[in-house]
């Protein structure tokens, strides 16, 4: 490849999806929504975790709704119990270590760094803001930002968009196979994040496959962009 990555003419880009990559989340997620839904007599398993992994809490509830034939508090409602629990539970948690020095590499390499996430703008703040990387992003959108949510690619276009980077110059970081396939749609290429939600099966689409952000470099992203 003829190009540097320290030449800012041509501008690169990672865009980050959070919860499951930024922080191990899912476990609060889920355990706030047990606490939810246990009410309604929802028993949460972890298929159903797998089955909802990635999409927006919109289109969780609707399918809840539908399945379980129950009646929810409003989005708004339901999101802000729930990050009020999740929030309560992750001040014990850490930034991963692997995760600042990546971002340190590519903020060094004048890279320009977004959040795609399909969370809700207020706790999307809140958890950034809890793990003290906010600040190295140039953007973060979030579910109030769009109107169509993943495996759309909505949320990746407007990333691109907001951090002036041709979707064909980004690589998103993703641990569901509906943001995979939003970046795919995006026409982006896309690094599959293996959790203990998500496999490397589920996530075979992605150009490549990692289990921590020590296995990526500017060099890596490099071929991917080539």
């Amino acid at each position: 490849m003829n190009m540097s990555l320290n030449d800012t003419s041509k501008k690169l880009a990672v865009v980050f999806d959070m919860d499951g990559v930024l922080i191990d989340s899912t476990y609060y997620i889920w355990e706030s929504f047990r606490q939810l839904l246990a009410p309604y007599g929802v028993e949460v398993t972890d298929d159903l975790i797998k089955e909802c992994l990635g999409y927006s809490l919109e289109t969780q509830i609707k399918i809840w709704e539908e399945r379980f034939k129950i009646k929810l508090p409003p989005l708004p409602e339901f999101s802000e119990k729930a990050a009020e629990i999740e929030i309560a539970m992750m001040k014990e948690s850490m930034v991963k270590q692997d995760l600042i020095t990546f971002l340190e590499e590519l903020k060094k390499n004048k890279f320009r760094l977004a959040v795609g996430t399909a969370s809700q703008r207020r706790r999307a703040i809140q958890i950034l803001d809890l793990l003290g990387v906010k600040d190295y992003f140039d953007a973060i959108i979030t579910a109030n930002d769009v109107t169509e949510h993943k495996p759309n690619p909505h949320v990746y276009l407007e990333a691109a968009k907001k951090i002036n980077v041709e979707p064909k110059s980004c690589v998103v970081i993703e641990d569901a196979s509906a943001g995979i396939e939003a970046a795919r749609r995006a026409k982006m290429k896309s690094v599959g994040y293996i959790t203990k939600y998500s496999s490397a099966e589920s996530l075979k689409d992605a150009n490549l496959l990692i289990k921590g952000f020590d296995e990526l470099s500017v060099e890596k992203l490099e071929e991917l962009l080539a």
